[in-house]
């Protein structure tokens, strides 16, 4: 059993790594400002004050500490850009140091190389895009993403701290919330079985999504794996997926319902992305264990057993 230190256990990535951890009968704490659902210690507090992250130095023996607290996108004011994400992750960085964990694992995005639905698509230089493409972004939320991932690997290399970072790809996944909101409407438009807005531009898009059970077992191996150290990887699912693929797997679950295209926040915005994941495969030995189609599926069962109502949102 290992002691866990996960910093934003309660977003939509988070709630399910925990479960995952929890599992796995490791001992979890969550550090976030709201309670969790999870029946695990948690510490109350937010990443940008010091004093509150430095609460956790009171944990003994901590083994990993998993990094998803940030912001979910960019909220128009620069310098909250940077005291969360930047400033709140050196507290965060820190703490992992003056704790002398085992491994330290930073949740980036693909956002990190340039791509964020927010600002105009630009073609990759190479396709699928590897770790190795050049990181070119040009807007507030990308940058900072990319400043979380040069701090990271700045205590890797300066001050011996084991890391790794993952750059995720668009999670798909039940109860969308923060990053993951748009899923929690794909969810409730599921519910209703009359209109589906895709998230794609347009049937041809090539975007590329993942599983977020498999983004859990992604982090989960990246932070016990020993190849991992000083590591950054893609998270995302084997393959890219089609907008007309994407259609296809909801009128398999909802015959009746229109699906439409168009979705302004599209990854591709209409042209092609895809990402390779190789390297995780290769180095780590891990294959994702579902595709986009069982991800769709995932949260259409959700709704069907009632989640909508559990979590307190119900589509009429």
């Amino acid at each position: 059993m290992s002691k866990v230190l996960v910093f934003g256990g309660t977003g939509f990535i988070g709630r399910v790594l925990v479960d995952a951890l929890i599992e796995r009968g490791d001992d979890v704490t969550v550090f976030s400002r709201s309670k969790p659902r999870n029946e695990v210690r948690w510490v109350a507090g937010d990443i940008t004050g010091l004093a509150e992250v430095n609460q956790c130095l009171g944990i003994r023996g901590l083994d990993f500490i998993y990094q998803l607290a940030s912001l979910p996108g960019d909220t128009g004011d620069p310098r909250q850009m940077v005291e969360v994400n930047v400033l709140g992750l050196t507290n965060v960085l820190q703490l992992a140091r003056d704790a002398d964990i085992s491994r330290f694992v930073l949740t980036s995005s693909i956002s990190a190389y340039e791509w964020y639905p927010a600002t105009k698509f630009r073609a990759p230089l190479m396709m699928p895009v590897a770790e190795t493409h050049p990181c070119r972004p040009q807007d507030m939320y990308s940058s900072t993403k990319l400043m979380q991932e040069q701090l990271t690997n700045t205590y890797y290399h300066q001050y011996d701290l084991p890391t790794t970072i993952l750059r995720v790809t668009a999670v798909v996944g039940p109860d969308g919330s923060g990053g993951g909101q748009m899923w929690r409407d794909f969810a409730e438009q599921l519910h209703k079985g009359k209109t589906v807005q895709l998230p794609f531009m347009s049937p041809n898009e090539l975007s590329h999504f993942v599983d977020v059970r498999d983004v859990a077992s992604m982090h989960i191996e990246a932070g016990i794996h020993p190849a991992a150290v000083g590591e950054t990887f893609n998270c995302c699912a084997e393959r890219a997926t089609r907008g007309h693929e994407f259609a296809e797997y909801v009128k398999e679950l909802s015959p009746d319902a229109a699906v439409e295209f168009g979705y302004p926040w599209s990854m591709a915005q209409g042209g092609e992305i895809e990402f390779d994941m190789s390297k995780m495969k290769n180095l780590l030995g891990f294959v994702p264990r579902h595709t986009v189609r069982d991800a769709v599926r995932s949260v259409f069962e959700w709704t069907q057993s009632g989640g909508l109502a559990l979590s307190g949102q119900v589509a009429s």
